[in-house]
């Protein structure tokens, strides 16, 4: 719910909107506002030979890093070729890690980086203003119902220290490695994700325009906050109840991460067949996902007999439960790796300023934790269909 202690303009993304529009309006510019779902940029501002890309980015809290470099790396495309400039405009502020990307760049860049007063913009660059002057003018925004299409994935947990934040941040990764935005919501009380992902990630493409992962705390997450998103991954609180009960009805995929040993079978099938039925009771649509996490090959002989056990503990709803899938570890699992298991570390290397990054690096030509997240992502589409967002 907006605060009455906010100015109405930054109450919502469609008063940002407008209200950037009028400002920049004011200054001469004509604004037309983009196609809907147009990635790169929301408005586009013309005078005389000029014409500016204009990314409006409604945020409760200040901007990260990966933000502004997927903006850059949008006006290097060859769509953003045909903009002058690049105005990114914001309602809070910058973080220090974007600051210090926006100090790097010289007087030749492109972007202009600003902040929404109630009567003008200020500019951050340092070079000259955004949009000044006292002409009047009007703007025709039509975006009220531009909220681009965007699934859900929450990740939830049986018992600690099976790898919930893990699966989430890597999930995350590689859907940002098939061209989909990811916004990460943290709903855990640990924090966990926010440790280990920062401000989020910039994933560069070489062929065209890279994708964001971009980080949210529970207390500042809003879909407005993530209208360039095509996905939301929550990593969820153990405790059913602490998540907000909305999120979790917004759910279109829960995925539920378990181990294949004899104890994990045995206890977290228990507990993992009460989450099902709880979450059954706020969401009967979602699709429900248990995945099989830090995979050591047994050999053949136990192979055989766990997979049989496992199998047969989530036989029940799978019965019952058309949208339920007990993903064969055959097929897709999550192996055991010490890229995985010592992810987090470049926090201890660097505590003061800890980079950004997941457990993908190419080890001897591979990266087993990429092609399993991978292989989870393309298996989920398969069972439940993520393609429709590559055709909207």
């Amino acid at each position: 719910m907006p605060s009455p202690l906010e100015p109405q303009f930054i109450q919502d993304f469609t008063h940002f909107e407008q209200h950037v529009a009028k400002l920049i309006s004011r200054a001469g510019w004509t604004i037309e506002t983009a196609k809907t779902n147009q990635p790169g940029y929301d408005l586009v501002a013309k005078k005389e030979n000029l014409l500016v890309a204009v990314q409006v980015k409604w945020l409760k809290n200040n901007v990260t890093a990966p933000q502004l470099l997927s903006f850059a790396n949008f006006l290097d495309s060859n769509e953003g070729k045909q903009f002058n400039l690049g105005w990114f405009i914001t309602t809070k502020g910058f973080g220090g890690p974007a600051l210090s990307l926006i100090r790097s760049w010289n007087k030749d860049t492109k972007i202009r980086c600003g902040i929404a007063h109630e009567n003008k913009l200020v500019n951050i660059n340092g070079f000259e203003d955004i949009a000044s002057g006292n002409n009047n003018g009007t703007t025709n925004s039509d975006n009220e119902n531009n909220t681009s299409k965007k699934l859900y994935f929450g990740i939830f947990t049986c018992k600690g220290g099976v790898g919930k934040t893990t699966v989430a941040g890597h999930l995350a990764g590689a859907l940002a490695l098939q061209g989909f935005n990811v916004a990460l919501v943290d709903l855990d009380p640990e924090q966990n994700l926010q440790k280990l992902v920062g401000d989020g990630v910039f994933v560069p493409n070489p062929n065209g325009v890279g994708t964001t992962i971009q980080v949210f705390d529970e207390s500042v997450w809003h879909e407005d906050a993530a209208r360039d998103c095509q996905i939301v991954i929550c990593d969820c609180s153990p405790a059913l109840e602490r998540n907000p009960k909305k999120l979790v009805e917004r759910l279109d995929y829960c995925i539920i991460p378990t181990t294949l040993n004899p104890l994990g079978i045995n206890k977290h099938g228990k507990v993992i067949q009460q989450t099902v039925q709880e979450i059954r009771q706020i969401n009967k649509n979602a699709h429900l996902f248990v995945v099989v996490n830090n995979f050591k090959d047994p050999g053949v002989r136990r192979f055989k007999l766990l997979k049989q056990v496992y199998a047969t503990a989530y036989d029940e709803i799978s019965k019952i439960d058309n949208k339920f899938h007990c993903i064969d570890p055959e097929e897709v699992c999550i192996r055991a790796s010490d890229l995985l298991y010592y992810w987090g570390i470049h926090i201890l290397e660097n505590p003061d300023n800890p980079a950004s990054r997941l457990a993908f690096d190419l080890i001897g030509g591979r990266c087993y934790p990429r092609e399993d997240f991978i292989s989870l992502a393309d298996y989920i589409e398969r069972k439940a269909g993520i393609g429709i967002l590559r055709t909207s």
